[in-house]
C-alpha cells in the first residue's frame, strides 16, 4: 500500500487506501447523581441552621447547582449537598454519546444543516466544546466549522464565541476531489516544459561557470606567483567574469523553478521573478564593467562592486530558493489534508457496515500532525516573505534560517503523520478489515485568506 513516502520525498501518495473509525463527543452536558453526605444528626433545639443555594457557570464551563443545609453543634453535623455538573464527555460510552447527541440533534438540525455523516463524526469529537458556543453561530458558520479538520475544530473550541466567529471569517472552505484541485495556479504543459528546459540550461551554464572559475583561479595564482602581472590581470578578469556568470545562472535556476511551480500563485511568482530579474540585471551590469576593465584599478573597482552586490543578493537568493522548497512541502500537505477528509468518508462507510475498530487515538493524532505541519509551513512562508522584503543582511539571514528550521519541522510532522497512517491501516487489517479510499470522492478542505 502506498501512503506518504513519495509525498515527503516527492510529495506523492496521500490519496491511496486508508481506513479507520473515529468516535468522540459533541457539545453534551451530562448529569452527575446527587451526592448526600450524612456525618451525624442531632435533635438539639440550639442547633444553628444555615441554608445556602448557589448556581453558576465556572471558568471550566461546568454547570453547577448546589444546595447546602448545615446543622452545627459540638459533635454532630448534617450536610446535604446537591450538584449538577457537566460530566466529562470522554468518559461516556459511544452509546451514551450518540443517545445524547440524538436528543439535541433535532434542536440543532436547522442550524447545523449537516447532511454528511463524516462531518458529524468530526463534530462529535469535540468533547470539550459547550453547546452555547455553537448556539451563537449562524448556519453558515456552523457548516464551515463542521467542514474543518479535527485538529482545527479543537483549536477553535478553545476560543470564545467572538473569537470563533472572527477566525471563521478568515477561513474559506473548498470542495475538491484531489490535492491537484488545491493548486495555486494551473500552468499549461508547454509552459512547464519550457521552464524545466530553462532550468536544465541554467544548471549546465552554472556548472560550466564554476569549472571556468576554478581553472581561471589556478591560472591567476600561478601567474601571480611567477610575477607575470599582465597575465595575472587577464586571469583575474576571467575569475571575476566566471563568478558573475555563476551568480547569474544560480538566479536563473531559481527563477525557472518558480516559473514551473503550480503551488506559487501568479501574483507571488510575478513578484519573485521581478526581484530576481532585477538582481540578474545588476550582476550583468557589473559583468560589463569587468569586461571593459583595462587596468588593475578598474578591475579592483569592478571586483568590489561584484562582492557588494553578492552580499546584498546572497540571503535573498536563499529566500527565493527556500520559497520553492516551501511550495514542495505544500504539495505533500495538501495531499495529507485531502486524505484526512477522505479517511473520514471511509470510516463512516465502515461504521455503516457495523465494522468496529478502535483507532480514535491514531486518527486524532494524524489530524494534529497534519495541522502542526500546516502551522509550521505558514510560519515559514511568512518568514520568507519578510526576508525577501528586508534590507538588512543579518535580518535576512536570520529570517531565512528560521524559515528553513520551520520547513524542517513541517516535513518531520508529515513523516510522523505517515507513520500514524500506517498504524491505522495495520490496526484495521489486524481486525480483518480493509477499505479503499474513493479517489473520486469530493471532500471539503480549508483555506485561509492571505493577509
Amino acid at each position: 500500500m502506498k501512503l506518504l513516502n513519495k509525498g515527503l520525498q516527492n510529495s506523492k501518495n496521500f490519496e491511496k487506501k486508508l481506513i479507520s473509525l473515529f468516535v468522540a463527543a459533541l457539545f453534551l452536558i451530562s448529569l452527575v447523581p446527587i451526592a448526600v453526605a450524612d456525618e451525624g444528626q442531632s435533635d438539639s433545639g440550639d442547633n444553628k441552621i444555615e441554608v445556602n443555594t448557589a448556581a453558576g457557570d465556572n471558568a471550566d464551563n461546568n454547570i453547577r447547582l448546589e444546595t447546602e443545609v448545615k446543622v452545627d453543634e459540638d459533635e454532630n453535623k448534617v450536610e446535604i449537598r446537591s450538584s449538577l455538573e457537566k460530566r466529562n464527555a470522554t468518559s461516556m460510552t459511544k452509546e451514551e454519546i450518540r443517545k445524547r447527541f440524538t436528543e439535541r440533534r433535532e434542536e440543532l438540525k436547522e442550524k447545523l444543516r449537516i447532511q454528511d455523516p463524516e462531518k458529524l463524526r468530526r463534530l462529535e469529537a469535540l468533547s470539550n466544546v459547550a453547546i452555547d458556543k455553537i448556539a451563537g453561530l449562524d448556519k453558515d458558520e456552523v457548516e464551515k466549522l463542521a467542514a474543518l479538520s479535527r485538529a482545527r475544530q479543537a483549536e477553535l473550541a478553545g476560543m470564545n464565541k467572538t473569537e470563533i466567529k472572527e477566525k471563521l471569517r478568515e477561513i474559506r472552505v473548498r470542495q475538491v476531489r484531489t490535492a491537484e484541485d488545491l493548486r495555486e495556479r494551473v500552468l499549461t504543459r508547454q509552459k512547464i516544459e519550457v521552464a524545466r528546459e530553462n532550468f536544465e540550461k541554467a544548471r549546465e551554464r552554472y556548472e560550466n561557470a564554476r569549472e571556468k572559475y576554478q581553472n581561471a583561479r589556478e591560472r591567476y595564482l600561478a601567474a601571480k606567483e611567477s610575477g607575470d602581472e599582465e597575465t595575472a590581470l587577464e586571469h583575474a578578469k576571467e575569475v571575476l567574469l566566471s563568478s558573475a556568470d555563476s551568480i547569474i545562472e544560480h538566479l536563473e535556476r531559481i527563477k525557472a523553478k518558480i516559473e514551473e511551480n503550480e503551488h506559487i500563485s501568479d501574483e507571488t511568482a510575478a513578484q519573485l521573478v521581478e526581484k530576481i530579474d532585477n538582481q540578474i540585471a545588476e550582476i550583468a551590469a557589473i559583468k560589463e564593467k569587468i569586461q571593459a576593465a583595462e587596468t588593475k584599478d578598474e578591475l579592483k573597482t569592478a571586483a568590489k562592486e561584484l562582492r557588494r552586490a553578492w552580499k546584498e543578493i546572497e540571503h535573498k537568493a536563499r529566500a527565493f530558493a527556500e520559497r520553492v522548497v516551501a511550495a514542495r512541502v505544500e504539495v505533500a500537505l495538501n495531499r495529507a489534508e485531502v486524505l484526512e477528509k477522505k479517511l473520514d468518508v471511509a470510516l463512516e462507510k465502515m461504521e455503516a457496515q457495523s465494522i468496529e475498530v478502535d483507532v480514535d487515538a491514531e486518527v486524532a493524532a494524524f489530524s494534529t500532525l497534519v495541522q502542526n505541519a500546516k502551522d509550521s509551513l505558514n510560519q515559514a512562508q511568512e518568514k520568507l516573505r519578510q526576508a525577501i522584503n528586508a534590507t538588512d543582511r543579518e535580518t535576512q539571514k536570520d529570517l531565512v534560517d528560521d524559515a528553513r528550521s520551520l520547513l524542517k519541522d513541517a516535513r518531520s510532522s508529515l513523516k510522523d503523520a505517515h507513520e500514524k497512517l500506517k498504524d491505522i491501516v495495520e490496526k484495521i487489517r489486524e481486525a480483518g478489515h480493509e477499505l479503499e479510499i474513493d479517489a473520486n470522492e469530493t471532500v471539503e478542505v480549508e483555506e485561509e485568506d492571505e493577509e
